[in-house]
């Protein structure tokens, strides 16, 4: 994880501030399991440490924000969970393409990988991945590409492409944690718009588990959610 500490001018750039500010931070972080974290002191006004070092926090050692977000390496894990691919658009310039265009949630994807599509359970195969530059032998999570299909099949925003082997299971009920930042109390059995992957769709919340005390992280019973 990485995080900036934001306006050392206004604090003229003591060693002292950034290290309370990081010894909180790291305190939190490891409460709520978050094992590694890179904290940079910057100001986002004069530009220290965003981009470019400077002379005016000499104590620092570490990377700039821009050095971290640049060779920080990426998770693998991703890549070796089961495709998922939600559809953000569909491009077809004309008669002799169709493609399906977004980015890969997680796993990866070659042509002739058999897929499903979601929520309509139709089958089809990648006949090719296609982007700006070319076509692709394979791609992976976090790539943007636009998937050709064997079958034509109707995709529309918002729906999924999975992997064969490896479907994701389908209900209507989940559980999930929800950040609530509205003055109005959340109200069990009220309709709410969510966002699902590039779709909007509506939920109703059936009970409150608990709620978390944002300073101590604990876990309370709760009966409302404000």
């Amino acid at each position: 994880m990485l995080a900036a500490v934001n306006k050392m001018d206004l604090a003229g750039y003591r060693e002292d501030v950034f290290r309370k500010l990081q010894d909180d931070f790291v305190s939190l972080a490891a409460q709520l399991g978050i094992a590694s974290v890179q904290c940079v002191p910057i100001s986002a006004l004069e530009g220290d440490n965003v981009v470019d070092r400077n002379n005016r926090m000499p104590w620092y050692h570490g990377p700039t924000l821009l050095e971290h977000l640049e060779t920080v390496p990426l998770p693998e894990k991703d890549s070796l969970q089961g495709f998922r691919f939600p559809v953000q658009t569909v491009i077809r310039p004309d008669a002799t393409f169709r493609g399906f265009a977004g980015r890969i949630a997680s796993g990866s994807v070659h042509p002739g990988d058999p897929l499903v599509a979601l929520p309509s359970g139709r089958k089809t195969r990648v006949r090719s991945i296609v982007t700006y530059d070319g076509e692709l032998p394979q791609a992976s999570s976090s790539m943007s590409v636009t998937l050709q299909l064997d079958e034509e099949i109707d995709l529309s925003r918002g729906e999924m492409l999975v992997s064969a082997d490896q479907l994701p299971r389908v209900s209507r009920r989940f559980h999930a944690k929800v950040v609530w930042l509205h003055g109005t109390s959340l109200e069990l059995g009220r309709a709410y718009l969510v966002k699902h992957t590039a779709r909007q769709t509506k939920i109703r919340a059936l009970r409150i588990r608990h709620r978390v005390n944002v300073n101590t992280l604990t876990e309370e019973p709760a009966t409302r959610w404000r």
